[in-house]
């Protein structure tokens, strides 16, 4: 796999297993943002998936292909498979940092996995009660809304 650092305008390529490790550890116990895009090569068609979670682990694997593997902190049954990145290029801007795979170019679609980070876990990331309620539970709270009697309150002297 070929791993480019891009800094400013300069672009370097670093090339090691170990050195992959280092650079996906900077992650670990941070929230991120990933993104999976694939865009079909003779359409325009674009498939996109985004998240943001807290990452808990990261797996670097494999004798006859590369599996890069990113556990979630905060749901276990949570992670992301990157099977076989044929590059890497790691954008360091000072105060934001984002790396993006490219896998092997195969078939009719280019793929990109794209991680940025986002700050250390529980530092100004922490989710509002809106943001942890389920959709169901959204729903009955709307409904109960719906449902409750309105009251209307009159000034003295006024009716």
């Amino acid at each position: 796999m070929k791993i480019f650092y891009t800094k400013g305008q300069r672009e370097d390529p670093v090339a090691s297993l170990a050195t992959l490790k280092k650079i996906l550890a900077r992650f670990v116990h941070h929230y991120v943002f990933y993104e999976m895009s694939a865009r079909h090569r003779s359409t325009r068609q674009l498939f996109s998936v985004k998240n943001i979670f807290a990452l808990g682990q990261v797996d670097v694997s494999g004798q006859h292909e590369l599996v890069v593997t990113l556990f979630d902190a905060n749901n276990p049954a949570h992670s992301i498979e990157i099977v076989n990145p044929h590059a890497m290029r790691i954008y360091d801007e000072g105060k934001s940092y984002a790396v993006a795979f490219y896998t092997e170019e195969h078939g009719d679609f280019d793929v990109r996995y794209y991680l940025r980070d986002e700050g250390e876990e529980g530092k100004g990331k922490e989710r509002t009660a809106l943001e942890r309620i389920s959709l169901p539970q959204l729903f009955e709270y709307l409904e109960d809304i719906k449902k409750a009697e309105v009251v209307e309150v009159v000034e003295p002297g006024k009716r």
